[in-house]
């Protein structure tokens, strides 16, 4: 007997929600969460504010680095910038004229005064002049992991390189210009990439030595099993990287992702995109200035657009060099416009950033790996090689105009195809007007 009925949706195709009921009652959740949270960061900022002359301020350092300034007689002078951050988040700069040692990662107790500084701009980070810096007898719970990291490399600024990419450590001007210049920056700045990468490899890990096993726990959903020990293990390295924002969110949506495939809810959803963006604002209302996070959020919004209107079929080979190939490239393009927002450098060796996306793929697992059995220096040649190039680039920031338009056709291209397309003409004409920027200025690529 044949059912009178027939089933046209997959279980997977459930909305998280889907009622305009449930999504008031989550926002105004969420609404509640932020002000509360919000409040609690007020309240830390008006006993910030609340002395009138001096005070202490006990924070760790979490960048240290050398500026230099010219006076109106013609002298140079130097001096050191520390880059702060206290118990409760909040991050404060100060200077110092005295050739101080490198105090990195160390906890310091600072006695000087504060300059006016708004609560908005308190979220971000405010300025504290120093009268005098003490160091306390603390030390950060992963200076041994750095330790092990220096001692691997003969160059502090390799060395530095791979802090930053493993434990999201400030980044050395050197290596952060040359990777704005070539547009790898999302490459050394941890995000949603990496945690793709990690989750991949260690879910493969996993699975190997689980399988094994499985035969004894056969009652067990072994993917469900090896899923959660992937997110045990993320939340694990997420604490390593003291809550990086963009690793952050890229958490928080594999915790919604994982949560979202086994009740049977769409996992490839920009609504889901939005509860997470809302869930971590909610929870760390600091991530409103966070560039990092903002861009990380640009990238799984163009992914999910990606996922949305391109369907690759074919071979092997398809599936391992086109498909990764036209990936990399189209989201390329499509960050372009966005990544120049906030960062002016453009030359055209950017083009790089497309076959280095693939490249890493294999190369940040393998590092990792090779750091933690001592061999991490195998690549040293090759990076200090790469930091004597002197790149030749522009800066071009996005004007407001051309982002708002774009803004506005990438919401419409959730509902239209046509305005998928119209997006890629945009960034490749935006690209097309760098490349002539570029060779109309008279700069050569090195």
């Amino acid at each position: 007997m044949k059912d009178s009925y027939k089933i046209t949706l997959s279980p997977f195709e459930v909305e998280l929600f889907d009622t305009k009921r449930q999504w008031a009652v989550f926002i105004c959740v969420c609404v509640l969460v932020f002000a509360l949270h919000l409040y609690q960061e007020y309240m830390q900022y008006s006993a910030y504010t609340a002395p009138t002359h001096t005070q202490e301020l006990y924070a760790q350092v979490i960048a240290q680095y050398t500026k230099s300034k010219q006076s109106s007689n013609g002298a140079k002078s130097t001096y050191k910038v520390l880059k702060l951050k206290t118990s409760n988040g909040a991050v404060f700069y100060t200077t110092s004229k005295e050739d101080i040692k490198d105090i990195s990662h160390r906890f310091v107790r600072i006695y000087g005064k504060r300059l006016e500084c708004s609560f908005a701009q308190y979220l971000k980070s405010c300025f504290f002049i120093s009268y005098r810096i003490s160091l306390l007898p603390e030390y950060d719970y992963r200076q041994g992991v750095r330790e092990w990291i220096d001692s691997q490399h003969q160059e502090s600024l390799v060395a530095a390189l791979y802090k930053t990419l493993f434990m999201a450590d400030f980044l050395p001007h050197i290596w952060r210009d040359l990777s704005n210049k070539l547009g790898v920056a999302h490459l050394i700045a941890i995000s949603g990439f990496h945690l793709g990468i990690l989750s991949f490899v260690i879910g493969g890990l996993l699975s190997l030595i689980y399988g094994r096993f499985h035969r004894f726990v056969s009652y067990r959903n072994k993917y469900f099993d090896i899923g959660f020990l992937v997110l045990v293990c993320l939340f694990g390295y997420l604490i390593v990287l003291d809550f990086s924002p963009s690793f952050l969110r890229s958490f928080v949506m594999a915790m919604c992702g994982f949560f979202v495939v086994y009740s049977g809810i769409r996992l490839i959803s920009f609504k889901l995109l939005f509860v997470v963006v809302c869930v971590c604002l909610a929870l760390f209302p600091r991530l409103i200035f966070s560039i990092g996070f903002a861009l990380s959020i640009s990238g799984v919004f163009f992914i999910y657009l990606f996922v949305r209107y391109f369907h690759f079929s074919g071979g092997l080979w398809h599936k391992i060099v086109f498909m990764p190939l036209s990936f990399n490239t189209l989201i390329f393009i499509d960050m372009l416009p966005l990544v120049h927002w906030f960062f002016p450098y453009f030359t055209p060796l950017s083009l790089l950033a497309i076959p280095i996306s693939l490249i890493f793929v294999i190369f940040f697992p393998l590092m990792l790996v090779a750091h933690i059995f001592g061999f991490g220096w195998i690549c040293d040649e090759f990076f200090l090689w790469i930091k004597d190039k002197q790149i030749n680039a522009i800066t071009f920031y996005t004007p407001l105009w051309f982002i708002c338009g774009y803004g506005i056709l990438c919401m419409w291209a959730i509902y239209s195809k046509r305005a998928y397309y119209v997006i890629y003409c945009m960034s490749i004409a935006f690209f097309a007007y760098l490349i002539v920027q570029f060779y109309e200025s008279g700069l050569s690529l090195w």
